[in-house]
């Protein structure tokens, strides 16, 4: 998004951004009480976990134990079309949820994390894409599947 006019873009996040780590560890006995739990829960509510290849491998392991997936982004949000399930509980960051909306449309998406962000989108701000676009209107645009739907539906 940046031209040889304008200041490059700071790409960190900012420190209220990073989320903490979490360093308690559950006993075996706890942690498969724990996944017992969701597990019946999903089957009630007719939901599955999906989860990126980049999430706490705990997350992973549910997802894989209680018949979700863990995948790459996109795959993650092809999922639901395969998956008999009403809801998907996408464990990731915002733009997958978004993805995995546009791709089904007719199911319930939830995310535990809404402030989740990658860094490939951040730096493509909606705003700036579509002044972009603006300004050069004769110009064909291709995004990446790393954005935002706002900048998706733009493009």
């Amino acid at each position: 998004m940046n031209n040889l006019h304008t200041p490059p873009i700071d790409y960190r996040l900012p420190p209220d951004k990073v989320p903490e780590t979490i360093t308690e560890t559950l006993a075996e006995e706890e942690r498969q009480s724990l996944i017992d739990r969701v597990s019946h829960l999903l089957k009630r509510e007719n939901a599955v976990v999906v989860a990126h290849y980049y999430t706490d491998p705990d997350l992973q392991r549910l997802a894989d134990e209680t018949g979700g997936y863990v995948s790459d982004s996109l795959d993650m949000a092809r999922y639901g079309n395969v998956s008999d399930a009403s809801t998907l509980i996408v464990c990731g960051v915002r733009f997958m949820g978004e993805t995995a909306k546009i791709l089904n449309p007719e199911k319930r998406i939830l995310m535990p994390d809404l402030e989740a962000n990658c860094s490939l989108d951040i730096g493509c701000p909606p705003d700036q894409f579509s002044a972009f676009c603006d300004q050069y209107p004769d110009r064909k645009v291709v995004v990446y599947a790393n954005t935002s739907a706002a900048v998706k539906a733009r493009a």
